[in-house]
């Protein structure tokens, strides 16, 4: 019994840790954009996700619509007939820099990738450094990342746009640490 509470204690003390997001988010340039059109695209990511996680784990497709058919069709495309999956929505914890991030797929390509769907008309510049940060937090688990590729789903069901980026722990540190001078200031 005392290991559960620990558990539960442990999780406690992290749900004020930062997400991977939530430090990306001032260099994302998405504050200048309405809200209402950041809040339907996040919806509709999130859809978007659900289905594919069902595609990917064997639980078939359900919750299909008009608006998600087409990235759904752009993800069987690169699913093709499956992908040797390794770990799939994990959530990843940092202790030390109090920090989380959930990886969609760690894939062994012969290498193991961190692997990101996502459903924007455009790549972002933060993507590589959201790609540093996962990899960074995946190898503190154990999982020896070599690759990094996010999957941008097309709206029309064509082949998904693979970006590849390069492992960089010291570009996603000097983020982070930029973050938390100017974004997080401890309370006195």
């Amino acid at each position: 019994m005392a290991k559960k509470h620990y558990i539960v204690m442990a999780e406690k003390a992290r749900e004020n840790y930062l997400r991977v997001t939530e430090i990306l988010y001032p260099f994302s340039g998405l504050a200048d954009v309405n809200p209402a059109v950041v809040a339907k695209a996040a919806e509709r990511g999130t859809k978007v996700h659900k289905i594919c996680e069902g595609i990917a784990s064997g639980l078939g497709e359900f919750g299909i619509d008009e608006e998600t058919q087409g990235y759904v069709d752009s993800f069987k495309h690169w699913w093709g007939n499956g992908l040797d999956v390794v770990a799939m929505e994990q959530r990843f914890w940092d202790d030390d820099l109090q920090i989380t991030g959930q990886v969609d797929f760690i894939i062994n390509e012969q290498e193991l990738m961190i692997s990101d769907l996502k459903t924007p008309l455009k790549e972002s510049k933060t993507w590589p450094i959201q790609g540093a940060a996962y990899a960074y937090l995946a190898r503190q688990y154990g999982y020896d990342i070599q690759k990094i590729t996010f999957v941008k789903l097309r709206k029309d069901g064509k082949p998904a746009k693979l970006f590849h980026y390069p492992l960089n722990d010291a570009l996603f540190l000097s983020v982070y640490h930029t973050y938390k001078h100017f974004y997080h200031k401890e309370s006195a």
